[in-house]
């Protein structure tokens, strides 16, 4: 499937969230399901560094740019656009999924510097936002397989990890074709300590995206070496 240019930088900023942030102890990569092909994307790394530079660039040392003041002031206004945009034309599914991604983006960026309780919640709260904008469009697109796998990490990363297992098994019993679903699960499972069924889910993301195009198959080679190695 194709994936559209802000589809792609979004995937940048979602495929990797830190390890041991708020919910994980793994090295966990969560693979969004607006993953494009390898070849043609950059690494979270990659992007973490760019957003160092572009700190330091502008007069905002690194400490100060991760902290959840400086996360809420680079995104809200981007969301406040997103969600004006969306008010003037709601008849528009692309306005639509732009809001529901630019939720994600904040939630993700906060999920890297909450320290406290009440950070916590917030980052609950922006995935929450997420989760509903995509709940509206999948109403009127339910076919949107990229859609349904970012859901599902939103989900996951309000704390409710049954839920999201549940969101993804109901996909992939549905649809076993798409990588990014069952790389995703995997990770679900590991992390809800199901270490044999994040051994099934890696088996099958692997041979969802047998030629790599997602990325999908090296991560899930890498879980499973990494669970056999233990």
């Amino acid at each position: 499937m194709a994936f559209s240019a802000q589809q792609t930088k979004r995937m940048q900023v979602a495929i990797l969230i830190v390890a041991g942030v708020v919910v994980a102890v793994l090295a966990i990569a969560v693979f969004s399901g607006a993953l494009v092909p390898a070849s043609s994307s950059t690494t979270a790394q990659d992007g973490a560094a760019a957003q160092q530079n572009q700190g330091s660039a502008s007069g905002t040392t690194s400490s100060e740019a991760h902290d959840m003041t400086h996360v809420d002031a680079n995104y809200e206004g981007t969301v406040e656009q997103l969600q004006a945009q969306y008010d003037a034309d709601p008849s528009n599914p692309s306005a639509l999924l732009k809001l529901a991604n630019g939720y994600f983006d904040w939630g993700a960026a906060a999920l890297q510097v909450a320290e406290t309780d009440e950070d916590n919640a917030h980052v609950v709260d922006l995935f929450n936002q997420a989760i509903a904008r995509y709940d509206d469009y999948l109403a009127d697109n339910p076919d949107s397989k990229s859609v349904e796998v970012d859901r599902a990490i939103c989900i996951f990363y309000t704390g409710d990890t049954d839920r999201a297992i549940a969101t993804l098994e109901d996909f992939v019993a549905a649809d076993d074709s798409f990588g990014p679903a069952w790389a995703n699960l995997g990770m679900f499972y590991e992390n809800a300590g199901r270490t044999d069924d994040a051994r099934g889910a890696y088996e099958c993301a692997i041979e969802a995206d047998a030629d790599d195009a997602f990325g999908v198959r090296t991560y899930a080679q890498g879980r499973l070496d990494a669970l056999d190695g233990e």
